[in-house]
């Protein structure tokens, strides 16, 4: 039974179509799994991204025109 790859020892044998459908299976499960964890990299990055643009907006439109947090937060007056 000669195997897929490299393999000096059983070079002169040909491998059985089992094999080859074997190798590819193994190939294209890899891929898939691959593809998949991109993805998943991938949405959260932008989801990431979109909170902390959110975010950012928000502590943007709080601040106005001052120069800290600090002094846009002193200057709101919030009764509880």
């Amino acid at each position: 039974m000669a195997a897929i790859g490299n393999n000096y020892a059983k070079r002169n044998e040909r491998p059985k179509r089992s094999e080859i459908n074997k190798a590819w299976a193994a190939k294209r499960s890899k891929a898939v799994q691959q593809g998949q964890q991109l993805r998943s990299t991938v949405s959260n990055t932008v989801f990431s991204t979109t909170v902390n643009a959110s975010a950012q907006a928000v502590n943007n439109a709080l601040k106005g025109s001052y120069s800290s947090n600090a002094a846009a937060l002193s200057r709101l007056n919030i009764l509880v």
